[in-house]
């Protein structure tokens, strides 16, 4: 009988232990778990906060380029256009810049509504659709290589289901892929869908993105006060490759510091000859105002950071937000 006792009484031990053992793994489950969430709920406190800091730098570009837009020109020496801003604010800063949206080639100015030309009627390429083929030969890629870019992405974002072009392509040749997808026939979100159906070679995406966006809105001119010299091969295109990319790279280092008054101005700097002036579809296609912007505000607070793009657009005089992305835009 006392064997059994002893038995028993061990038994009761190991219990008492396995239940000590038990509470103890909850415990420190339930301390973690409020410490877990104790954080989380900081972090998501701080990341708010740097939300609205966030959104007080878009206020501060908002009045910058409300300023700019009474002048007669968008211009690099307006405020806007400062690259050094930073705000200090309790526990970190705020800083960002704005951007002209307007200082690159819009694919979107490739949308063409369809319409039935007249029996007879000559059918002449959309000065667009030069400036973007300009464009890739100043950038080195061989005449092949720029016409099927061209009728990829003219063929992407028209409204018909046809191919058109030597290197056209439509919902055929998509669906036929290994990982199928359809053209939209309709305007680009974002440059980077040039990926889906330009078959990049080595280089050719790295070297063309820096010089392409995406509007809403088409037929968009390209700011001749805005564009850096680095872009010097776009301004080429746009005005039909008369001239080389060196010596419009010239022209833009000589830009007076609040740009020029008008594009006629522009023009007569280059001195071209009559044979050479660019037509006049070429020519409206440039401009000295801007209407779209993107902003960045990059907020640093409490060991955390945040970056958030603005897309402006200036409407009735002021500008309006009408897109915000986060993190890193690519």
């Amino acid at each position: 009988m006392r064997h059994t006792g002893r038995k028993q009484g061990g038994a009761a031990l190991i219990m008492v232990i396995l239940m000590v053992a038990l509470m103890t793994v909850l415990a420190v489950g339930l301390v973690d778990s409020v410490r877990y969430n104790s954080q989380r709920l900081l972090n998501q406190r701080l990341m708010d906060q740097a939300y609205w800091y966030a959104l007080g730098g878009e206020q501060i570009a908002k009045f910058a380029l409300k300023d700019a837009v009474e002048d007669a020109t968008i211009n690099l020496s307006q405020v806007w256009a400062r690259r050094d801003t930073l705000f200090p604010i309790d526990g970190g800063s705020i800083a960002g810049y704005i951007e002209d949206q307007q200082a690159c080639f819009n694919v979107n100015n490739l949308y063409q509504v369809n319409t039935e030309a007249e029996p007879g009627a000559v059918i002449t390429e959309p000065a667009s659709l030069t400036v973007l083929r300009g464009l890739l030969l100043n950038l080195d890629l061989s005449p092949e290589r720029a016409d099927f870019i061209a009728d990829r992405v003219n063929d992407w974002i028209d409204e018909d289901f046809g191919p058109e072009g030597v290197y056209g392509a439509e919902d055929l040749y998509y669906s036929d892929q290994d990982f199928p997808y359809m053209p939209p026939n309709q305007v680009m979100v974002s440059p980077s869908e040039m990926n889906l159906l330009a078959e990049f070679e080595e280089g050719e995406w790295q070297a063309l993105s820096p010089f392409l966006c995406a509007l809403p809105e088409v037929n968009t001119p390209i700011n001749i006060n805005t564009l850096l010299p680095e872009h010097a091969a776009l301004l080429a295109a746009a005005i039909g490759n008369t001239v080389s990319v060196e010596q419009v790279r010239a022209v833009l280092n000589a830009r007076p510091e609040d740009g020029w008054p008008d594009v006629a101005t522009f023009i007569s700097e280059l001195a071209l000859p009559l044979e050479q002036q660019p037509s006049t579809e070429l020519l409206q296609g440039l401009a000295v105002q801007s209407k779209y912007f993107r902003g960045l505000a990059d907020i640093f607070y409490q060991q955390r950071q945040l970056k958030m793009y603005s897309r402006f657009v200036i409407k009735g005089g002021k500008a309006v937000a009408y897109a915000r992305e986060y993190g890193e835009v690519f």
